[in-house]
């Protein structure tokens, strides 16, 4: 019997350094570019912290809790600024310029946060009190004109009628909201 020869493939195959050369070349090219990607990112991150800081500075602060006395006294402020708007001046004239002679006006109430106002006075005798109440809801300047009360004084000299009326004013400011 005859042996047979054996044969060796890789004895005398050449080195792939062709390959290997172009792994390497492939490898370091990835570390490059993973390596810049890393470096952009962490120059963003910089940027984004440098303009955060920026906008930290022209944002004014955050408003913080109020404390009840603060909440308090700002809605008294509010209130206060909201009877100041009112047209007193304007309303005080519209009144008087009315019912001359007959009508004595003892009390002016105002509320601006209802936009209303309530008037105390005197008449000299019913028909010049509803004389005063035809002349003011004629006028253009109030709205929803009402008599509410009335009441003969007997004890007074002249036994006057004293009477109570209710009224609003056109353009009366809104109530103001309530602060949290």
């Amino acid at each position: 019997m005859k042996t047979l020869p054996q044969l060796d493939f890789l004895a005398g195959a050449p080195r792939p350094w062709g390959g290997i050369a172009l792994a390497g070349l492939a490898a370091v090219l990835l570390a490059g570019v993973a390596f810049s990607s890393w470096r952009i990112e962490q120059d963003n991150r910089q940027a984004l912290a440098r303009l955060n800081e920026q906008a930290a500075r022209l944002l004014p602060p955050a408003p913080r809790k109020l404390s009840e006395a603060e909440r308090v006294r700002l809605t008294q402020a509010a209130r206060v600024a909201g009877e100041l708007r009112a047209p007193w001046g304007d309303l005080l004239a519209t009144f008087e310029e009315h019912g001359q002679g007959d009508i004595g006006l003892l009390k002016l109430e105002p509320d601006a946060k209802a936009g209303v106002v309530r008037i105390t006075g005197q008449a000299r005798d019913a028909k010049s009190l509803f004389a005063y109440l035809h002349e003011l809801e004629a006028d253009a300047r109030l709205v929803r004109v009402a008599l509410t009360t009335q009441q003969l004084e007997r004890e007074t000299p002249g036994q006057p009628l004293r009477f109570v009326i209710q009224a609003g004013w056109r353009g009366a400011p809104a109530a103001p909201k309530e602060l949290s």
